[in-house]
């Protein structure tokens, strides 16, 4: 169909699905479950399996992700020639199978590990494997072309997630000039925050040094220029302490940090800053949604809210397989009770 056929038949799709997902409002319902079995007759029609809960929990999240890639492929396909930058968010999967496939064959491993499957938008020839080198030939990948040591592993996820970001304000400016503004107002925004939680992350958990941190941060370009659009705001806080709440009053993210109660010692937490920082980006996309029913925006924020919700459904399969407190696991995720 043609464009404007497609971005009408898309927008009443997405908002059907939506209706029924487990996003905003909506999601905290999924952590009102009190066991996998519950969980599954939430998400799913099918009778559970016969399956321990070790098994039933990633039958779960492979299930939901398999639903939620075969929705955005059909959506994606209503489109003769679909933008780019849609079929570069679905190709995530092939960066995240990739650092799967160097860690097993790093690992000496002789089988296949699992991969996302996203048909024929993927770019990696699986039916090559062992073969590194014919599996990324011709291809985003095709520097990835030999097995790494444990070292040069790391290396090469940092640089695929690097690539990642780089392919996805690349092809951002390529939208024309409306869809290419709603487009920075999601990404500019998620990839900051991202970059301020690996920052923190780093500091707090790694305690590594600048230099080392700054090389992990994902940039517009591949220059690594510090006062790159979204590395810069976290490059900012690189030297602030993390045991004072001092320094971080005045910070333009404030609101997202642990709260700094009086009489109390505050330590930045890193987990609460995430949570905060995932629902601030999927309330975004709620509300650039419906701003724009006639453009790329309605499937990008499809994208990011079903993500989000994989996320949810993720965290609390996985914390009822572990006994995990909800209220621990709703914070982690970015839900309000």
């Amino acid at each position: 169909m043609d464009r404007s056929a497609a971005n009408a038949y898309v927008y009443a799709k997405v908002c059907g699905m939506l209706s029924k997902s487990y996003v905003g409002e909506r999601a905290a319902k999924l952590f009102s479950v009190k066991s996998l079995n519950e969980l599954w007759g939430l998400l799913f029609a099918e009778e559970v399996p016969a399956v321990p809960e070790t098994l039933l929990a990633r039958q779960i999240e492979k299930k939901s992700e398999e639903k939620f890639i075969s929705e955005y492929i059909k959506l994606v396909s209503c489109y003769s020639k679909p933008a780019k930058l849609l079929v570069n968010l679905l190709r995530s999967y092939d960066y995240e199978n990739i650092k799967e496939i160097g860690a097993a064959l790093c690992f000496k491993e002789n089988k296949l590990p699992e991969v996302v499957d996203i048909g024929s938008f993927s770019e990696i020839n699986y039916d090559e494997w062992p073969n590194i080198a014919k599996m990324t030939e011709n291809s985003a990948f095709a520097w990835y072309n030999k097995i790494p040591d444990i070292h040069e592993q790391q290396l090469n996820d940092t640089k695929l997630d690097q690539q990642f970001v780089y392919e996805i304000f690349t092809a951002i400016k390529e939208l024309p000039a409306e869809e290419r503004n709603i487009a920075l107002s999601l990404f500019k925004e998620e990839y900051i925050l991202q970059n301020i939680v690996w920052v923190m992350r780093l500091r707090v958990y790694y305690g590594l040094e600048k230099e080392d941190i700054l090389a992990r941060l994902a940039y517009t370009t591949f220059n690594h220029d510090v006062a790159d659009e979204i590395a810069s705001p976290a490059i900012k806080i690189v030297d602030y302490p993390v045991d004072s709440y001092s320094e971080w009053a005045e910070w333009e993210y404030k609101d997202l940090l642990n709260p700094n109660e009086e009489g109390v010692v505050w330590n930045l937490d890193p987990r609460w800053f995430e949570g905060e920082a995932r629902k601030k980006v999927c309330r975004s996309a709620e509300k650039l949604l419906h701003r724009y029913p006639d453009s790329v925006g309605v499937l990008l924020c499809f994208f990011k809210m079903k993500s989000h919700e994989l996320d949810c459904i993720r965290s609390i399969a996985e914390g009822l397989k572990m006994s995990v407190d909800a209220g621990q696991i709703m914070l982690a995720a970015g839900v309000n009770k």
